[in-house]
């Protein structure tokens, strides 16, 4: 029901800012832009801070400022991150059970969906990812590592 009410409510193009923390830095990276998802297969990641880059993700490449992509395959934690995106926004729980355990909680008004990947090789780069929101709109992704490093991306239209 959850995953239904997403695809059918949520902007497919949104404002975000994310913070990383990573143990390896003594201060926090902030970034922030544009987030864009297309059906059936396109991410687009459009940062205007703290530099202006732009990320798209077609299928399963990765092109970065319109240069020749790359397979996503090469890049675990990105594989990850878009698989469950993809998945939640396109209400796809197929696609999300293929790579994550589902754990929903709360009402649907307030919700939240923790995926906890499933495939030893996302487990290696991801712990967890979860997904707050209310009514049918993600407003936040926070992603975790093994080592205990994790970024919080709010998303607002």
């Amino acid at each position: 029901m959850l995953l239904s009410a997403v695809a059918l409510n949520a902007r497919h193009e949104v404002h975000f800012a994310e913070t990383t923390r990573l143990s390896s830095l003594t201060r926090p990276l902030e970034t922030s832009g544009r987030l864009i998802y297309r059906k059936p297969s396109t991410l687009i990641m459009r940062q205007q801070r703290p530099a202006p880059v732009t990320y798209r993700i077609v299928g399963e490449r990765l092109y970065v400022n319109g240069h020749r992509g790359v397979s996503i395959d090469r890049v675990p934690q990105l594989m990850a991150i878009v698989s469950g995106f993809e998945g939640l926004l396109s209400g796809n729980r197929a696609l999300l059970q293929h790579d994550y355990t589902l754990h929903l909680r709360g009402s649907a008004r307030q919700w939240r969906l923790r995926l906890v990947p499933r495939l030893a090789a996302l487990a290696k780069v991801v712990r967890t990812i979860e997904v707050r929101g209310h009514d049918g709109e993600p407003t936040e992704v926070r992603t975790t590592t093994p080592k205990g490093d994790f970024s919080v991306m709010r998303l607002s239209p």
